[in-house]
Protein backbone atom coordinates (compact mmCIF):
# COMPACT_ATOMS: atom_id res chain seq x y z
CA UNK A 1 0.00 0.00 0.00
CA UNK A 2 2.65 2.50 1.02
CA UNK A 3 4.99 1.21 -1.68
CA UNK A 4 2.50 2.44 -4.28
CA UNK A 5 2.46 5.91 -2.72
CA UNK A 6 6.24 5.90 -2.50
CA UNK A 7 6.52 5.04 -6.19
CA UNK A 8 4.06 7.79 -7.12
CA UNK A 9 6.02 10.32 -5.05
CA UNK A 10 9.37 9.26 -6.54
CA UNK A 11 7.91 9.55 -10.06
CA UNK A 12 6.63 13.04 -9.29
CA UNK A 13 10.00 14.10 -7.86
CA UNK A 14 11.71 12.87 -11.03
CA UNK A 15 9.32 15.05 -13.04
CA UNK A 16 10.28 18.16 -11.05
CA UNK A 17 7.69 18.39 -8.26
CA UNK A 18 8.98 20.13 -5.14
CA UNK A 19 9.24 18.28 -1.82
CA UNK A 20 7.22 21.04 -0.09
CA UNK A 21 4.24 20.73 -2.48
CA UNK A 22 4.41 16.94 -2.33
CA UNK A 23 4.38 17.11 1.48
CA UNK A 24 1.32 19.35 1.37
CA UNK A 25 -0.33 17.01 -1.13
CA UNK A 26 0.24 13.98 1.09
CA UNK A 27 -0.95 15.77 4.24
CA UNK A 28 -4.08 17.17 2.60
CA UNK A 29 -4.72 13.72 1.07
CA UNK A 30 -4.50 12.14 4.53
CA UNK A 31 -6.78 14.73 6.09
CA UNK A 32 -9.35 14.72 3.29
CA UNK A 33 -9.24 10.93 3.29
CA UNK A 34 -10.53 11.01 6.88
CA UNK A 35 -13.54 13.21 6.00
CA UNK A 36 -16.54 11.85 7.93
CA UNK A 37 -19.03 11.70 5.04
CA UNK A 38 -18.65 8.94 2.46
CA UNK A 39 -18.62 9.91 -1.19
CA UNK A 40 -17.21 13.42 -0.82
CA UNK A 41 -13.46 12.88 -0.52
CA UNK A 42 -12.53 12.75 -4.21
CA UNK A 43 -14.33 16.00 -5.04
CA UNK A 44 -13.10 17.68 -1.84
CA UNK A 45 -9.51 16.64 -2.60
CA UNK A 46 -9.80 17.88 -6.19
CA UNK A 47 -11.16 21.26 -5.11
CA UNK A 48 -8.57 21.70 -2.36
CA UNK A 49 -5.79 20.57 -4.68
CA UNK A 50 -6.85 23.03 -7.35
CA UNK A 51 -7.23 25.89 -4.88
CA UNK A 52 -3.90 25.20 -3.13
CA UNK A 53 -2.13 24.22 -6.38
CA UNK A 54 -1.18 20.79 -5.08
CA UNK A 55 -0.08 17.70 -6.97
CA UNK A 56 -3.37 15.98 -7.85
CA UNK A 57 -1.80 12.58 -8.48
CA UNK A 58 -0.18 12.38 -5.04
CA UNK A 59 -3.20 14.02 -3.38
CA UNK A 60 -5.75 11.60 -4.84
CA UNK A 61 -3.52 8.54 -4.35
CA UNK A 62 -3.09 9.41 -0.67
CA UNK A 63 -6.81 10.14 -0.38
CA UNK A 64 -7.70 6.73 -1.85
CA UNK A 65 -5.23 4.94 0.41
CA UNK A 66 -6.98 6.52 3.41
CA UNK A 67 -10.34 4.89 2.60
CA UNK A 68 -9.95 2.04 5.15
CA UNK A 69 -9.11 4.62 7.83
CA UNK A 70 -12.18 6.65 6.86
CA UNK A 71 -14.38 3.58 7.33
CA UNK A 72 -12.80 2.85 10.72
CA UNK A 73 -13.38 6.45 11.87
CA UNK A 74 -17.09 6.58 10.99
CA UNK A 75 -18.29 4.92 14.24
CA UNK A 76 -16.10 7.37 16.19
CA UNK A 77 -17.65 10.31 14.32
CA UNK A 78 -21.16 8.97 14.98
CA UNK A 79 -20.44 8.38 18.66
CA UNK A 80 -18.99 11.89 19.00
CA UNK A 81 -21.96 13.40 17.18
CA UNK A 82 -24.46 11.65 19.43
CA UNK A 83 -22.93 13.35 22.46
CA UNK A 84 -24.53 16.57 21.27
CA UNK A 85 -27.84 15.18 20.02
CA UNK A 86 -30.73 14.35 22.32
CA UNK A 87 -32.58 11.28 21.11
CA UNK A 88 -35.04 8.81 22.58
CA UNK A 89 -33.39 5.97 20.68
CA UNK A 90 -29.72 5.09 20.96
CA UNK A 91 -27.83 5.56 17.68
CA UNK A 92 -26.13 2.49 16.32
CA UNK A 93 -22.50 2.64 15.27
CA UNK A 94 -22.61 -0.73 13.49
CA UNK A 95 -22.15 -0.17 9.76
CA UNK A 96 -24.57 -2.94 8.82
CA UNK A 97 -27.37 -1.45 10.95
CA UNK A 98 -26.66 2.04 9.63
CA UNK A 99 -26.83 0.78 6.03
CA UNK A 100 -30.02 -1.14 6.81
CA UNK A 101 -31.59 1.99 8.30
CA UNK A 102 -30.61 3.99 5.21
CA UNK A 103 -32.09 1.39 2.85
CA UNK A 104 -35.33 1.24 4.84
CA UNK A 105 -35.99 4.99 4.59
CA UNK A 106 -33.38 7.37 3.15
CA UNK A 107 -35.45 10.41 4.15
CA UNK A 108 -35.74 9.34 7.81
CA UNK A 109 -32.07 8.43 7.80
CA UNK A 110 -31.07 11.88 6.56
CA UNK A 111 -33.29 13.61 9.12
CA UNK A 112 -31.82 11.49 11.90
CA UNK A 113 -28.18 11.76 10.90
CA UNK A 114 -27.89 15.25 9.42
CA UNK A 115 -26.91 16.89 12.72
CA UNK A 116 -24.57 14.06 13.59
CA UNK A 117 -22.93 14.52 10.18
CA UNK A 118 -22.57 18.26 10.64
CA UNK A 119 -21.02 17.79 14.08
CA UNK A 120 -18.68 15.16 12.64
CA UNK A 121 -17.60 17.56 9.87
CA UNK A 122 -16.95 20.24 12.49
CA UNK A 123 -14.85 17.80 14.54
CA UNK A 124 -12.96 16.76 11.41
CA UNK A 125 -12.28 20.39 10.49
CA UNK A 126 -10.98 21.28 13.96
CA UNK A 127 -8.80 18.18 14.14
CA UNK A 128 -7.53 18.77 10.60
CA UNK A 129 -6.32 22.24 11.49
CA UNK A 130 -4.17 20.81 14.27
CA UNK A 131 -3.07 17.68 12.43
CA UNK A 132 -2.03 19.62 9.34
CA UNK A 133 0.89 21.22 11.19
CA UNK A 134 1.84 18.02 13.01
CA UNK A 135 1.81 15.95 9.83
CA UNK A 136 3.74 18.59 7.89
CA UNK A 137 6.48 18.47 10.55
CA UNK A 138 6.64 14.68 10.14
CA UNK A 139 6.28 14.33 6.36
CA UNK A 140 8.29 17.30 5.11
CA UNK A 141 11.68 15.87 6.24
CA UNK A 142 10.75 12.56 4.62
CA UNK A 143 9.98 14.29 1.31
CA UNK A 144 13.25 16.19 1.50
CA UNK A 145 15.02 12.87 2.01
CA UNK A 146 13.14 11.37 -0.95
CA UNK A 147 14.22 14.35 -3.02
CA UNK A 148 17.89 13.94 -2.14
CA UNK A 149 17.85 10.21 -2.74
CA UNK A 150 15.48 9.85 -5.72
CA UNK A 151 17.10 6.75 -7.09
CA UNK A 152 17.75 4.96 -3.79
CA UNK A 153 15.37 2.81 -1.78
CA UNK A 154 14.58 4.84 1.34
CA UNK A 155 11.79 2.92 2.96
Amino acid sequence: MFKKLKNVILDQLKQGATPQKLSQSVVIGILVGCFPLLGFTTALAAVMGFYLRLNQIVLQTTNYLMYPVQIILIPFYIKFGTLFIQSDQPMSVRPDLIAQEFMASPQDFIQKFIWIGLIAVLLWFCMSLILYFVLMKLINPLMNRFSKNKSEEII
